[in-house]
């Protein structure tokens, strides 16, 4: 297993960038400090930051009360004007089929959307069933059980304990679908907390749990499970979806801990008692997961103050722990977003940008990838 663990390098100096200009200093310098990654801005001018995704080169951010399409530098692109009035807006995802970027109010319980290229309203919905928001992604998988559905939407509800789902249709309304998971139970097909959302490389949902005494990130099959007719542990929803293993063990039945990523119960373990850790590949609250266009989970291991990045093993279906981005300080990173590169020929630089917000503090970071980074200053061309 490969580790390489990161220190604070505590480095004085100055990024310089601008038009042709190569970022002048090589070593990471502030929050985070990195080996793999090195940082490319600090903006800690944005009031009362919440949330933000990455699309094709520009960044939608959510403030408190105003949607913004910025770019990659978060300035102000001309032309598209922010979107403002909103009361108590938590979170924001960009959905590729229909071209929309949703958005939830927490004030009045509304999820509106709006066209991805000018930010112009196209429609709006009232959700009384969802008590809150803190995450949300698309995923079609299934969507041809609902006539002229296009996507679901899934929104992660901890106040409610469940992922909801709900089919977006061609006529841009929104049908209850289920739900993804609910707490009660304690099989890994259960989330105690529910908190961020990502899709992984394989069209898999990974659903983080910041439960206390889990600290996991589930992978979920998406695929509305209908045919769940026989309730299993007090089971009542049978449109949930199913865990699907990130690693098989050498065990049957397979046990929580291939289902998930952190410290959970393995093959024969009876006496397994779950709590917070420091430790590589395990958690203590984790709040947001993204996934990079290689295939890489980036988790924001929250109350550890750190970023942790799984690889796939290479020809099988196995996670293990790669890489942190690591903090001594009380920053509590609660979003990530991660924007991948095309270089020359087709080539994917992994994760190329990564953007980690702290709320608690108003400040988001980026970062550059080494691979991305060496390719801009020295014209080498990068070979994974």
């Amino acid at each position: 297993m490969k580790k390489v663990i990161l220190f604070l390098l505590m480095l004085a100096g100055t990024l310089l960038s601008g038009c042709g200009e190569k970022i002048a200093i090589p070593a990471a310098e502030g929050l985070f400090s990195v080996s793999g990654y090195r940082e490319a801005g600090v903006y800690d001018e944005i009031s009362n930051p919440r949330q933000l995704v990455e699309s094709y080169g520009t960044i939608f951010l959510i403030q408190d009360t105003t949607l913004s399409k910025l770019g990659q530098s978060f300035e102000v692109l001309e032309g598209v004007p922010s979107v403002t009035g909103f009361g108590d807006l938590t979170a924001v995802c960009v959905d590729y089929l229909t071209n929309l970027v949703f958005v939830f109010d927490q004030a009045n319980t509304t999820l509106s959307w709006f066209g991805r290229q000018g930010l112009d309203f196209v429609g709006s919905a009232s959700l009384p069933d969802v008590q809150s928001v803190v995450s949300m992604v698309t995923q079609p998988n299934g969507i041809e059980l609902v006539e002229g559905g296009i996507t679901f939407l899934y929104l992660s509800d901890p106040v409610s304990g469940v992922v909801h789902r709900y089919a977006f249709t061609v006529n841009g309304t929104l049908i209850p679908f289920g739900i993804l998971t609910r707490g009660g139970g304690e099989s890994a097909r259960f989330v105690k907390q529910v908190a961020g959302l990502a899709v992984d490389s394989e069209g898999m949902l990974l659903v983080c749990d910041a439960d206390p005494a889990r600290n996991w990130v589930i992978r979920f099959n998406s695929f509305p499970d209908t045919l769940d007719t026989t309730p299993d542990e007090d089971d009542i929803d049978p449109m949930r979806g199913l865990a699907v293993t990130f690693n098989e063990l050498d065990c049957l039945p397979q046990p929580a801990a291939a289902y998930v990523l952190g410290n959970a119960p393995g093959c024969g373990e009876t006496t397994w008692v779950g709590a917070t850790s420091s430790n590589d590949g395990e958690f203590n609250a984790p709040q947001a997961v993204a996934v990079d266009r290689i295939g890489r989970i980036f988790v924001a291991d929250t109350e550890n103050n750190r970023i942790q990045v799984f690889s796939e093993e290479s020809l099988v279906t196995e996670y293990r722990f790669d890489f942190l981005i690591d903090d001594v300080d009380t920053h509590r990173p609660a979003n990530i977003s991660l924007m991948s590169y095309d270089g020359d020929g087709g080539v994917v630089f992994p994760g190329a940008y990564v953007y980690v917000m702290m709320p608690d503090e108003g400040l988001i970071y980026k970062f550059i990838s080494n691979e991305l980074y060496n390719d801009l200053n020295s014209g080498q061309e990068y070979i994974p």
